[in-house]
């Protein structure tokens, strides 16, 4: 028979940890002893093809679950809905690579050194892509400068790629004996700057027949991070890497659930259901945001937002549902991973 030495018993060892834990304590000697008798050549060790064999029937025997169709059910569920969250998660991690847009602070000081006044209004918002934007925009009696507009861009390191001044005529009063047009000048503008896209415009009324009007000045600009090359395999994989987690977590659940008591192996498969019925919702709204990702136009001129069924859920009930389901899923692990207390009553003679 082959000597094994102690190195190559440690790495046999190491690679029967593709194997389930509860597998390798029930069956992991009689599978080091045929590892054993299959080393090759009596030199202790095993083909690459012997050794490929063994970690594709330990990740196999991982994949493996009980043949009853509630469990299989059970993990086809968990492996959707688990796979929501996986893409929720890989499309944030995708877009932490992105730059990331101004700080509202940056984006006011920003408008307000264009317009030349003071307290911008900012709004942030998210594209259908889930990539951040601002919006920073401001108002108030000031004049028309195309020139201090551009001051302001280059100055914080925007690259203007258009630039387009307009006469424009504002309606007010519309629809009341009052209507009248005011005249007005306006630039439209885009710019460009570390993987950031900007589009803006700045407004002015020249007053004419409502001279209370004049100078009246608004400028904006919405400020939006380019989408890179990673968002959309980074959201993929995070689906699948998702599904393969709640296929395994449920097969490694319900394989512990078979040595435990009946009382706890109920408790379990009840928390389990609870778990997938409180995910409902967030992996709801997960696979809409998802749907928006795979269908989104990054080449389309302007960022936008995406909106769906999922908009009318809030947040609230998200957050609850998540919370909910963890629980009750840590709950029935360790409902699964509870072992009877051995009997101790001694045996009377």
């Amino acid at each position: 028979m082959t000597t094994i030495s102690l190195q190559d018993e440690r790495r046999y060892r190491r690679l029967l940890l593709a194997y389930p834990g509860a597998y390798r304590r029930r069956h992991g000697d009689e599978i080091l002893t045929t590892l054993f008798d299959l080393a090759d050549d009596g030199n202790g060790r095993l083909t690459a093809g012997q050794t490929l064999h063994l970690v594709a029937s330990g990740v196999r025997q991982r994949f493996r679950v009980p043949p009853r169709p509630l469990t299989v059910l059970a993990a086809l569920l968990a492996a959707v809905t688990v796979g929501g969250f996986g893409a929720t998660a890989g499309n944030w991690l995708a877009w932490q690579s992105a730059d990331r847009v101004p700080t509202p602070a940056e984006a006011g000081a920003l408008t307000s050194a264009m317009a030349d006044l003071p307290r911008p209004s900012i709004e942030q918002w998210q594209t259908a892509m889930n990539g951040p934007g601002i919006i920073s925009t401001i108002s108030g009696a000031g004049s028309y400068d195309p020139d201090r507009v551009k001051t302001a861009l280059t100055a914080t390191g925007w690259h203007i790629t258009s630039f387009a001044e307009e006469i424009t005529r504002t309606a007010i009063g519309f629809g009341t004996d009052e209507e009248s047009t005011i005249p007005g000048r306006a630039a439209r503008f885009t710019a460009t700057k570390d993987g950031l896209s900007l589009k803006g415009s700045t407004e002015t009324m020249d007053g004419g027949p409502r001279p209370d009007l004049d100078g009246g000045t608004f400028a904006g600009v919405d400020i939006t991070t380019d989408v890179t090359g990673a968002i959309v395999p980074l959201t993929i994989a995070g689906l699948l890497l998702g599904a393969v987690t709640g296929w395994l977590l449920t097969a490694a659940v319900a394989y512990r659930m078979r040595t435990a008591g009946s009382r706890h192996r109920r408790t379990a498969a009840g928390l389990s259901a609870l778990s997938l019925t409180a995910a409902a919702v967030p992996a709801f709204v997960a696979y809409c945001e998802f749907y928006q990702v795979m269908t989104y136009d990054p080449h389309a001129p302007n960022q936008y937002v995406g909106y769906g069924p999922h908009d009318q859920i809030p947040a609230s009930a998200v957050l609850i549902g998540t919370a909910l389901a963890a629980l009750s899923l840590a709950a029935a692990i360790r409902a699964a991973t509870h072992r009877p207390n051995p009997n101790l009553t001694p045996v009377s003679s």
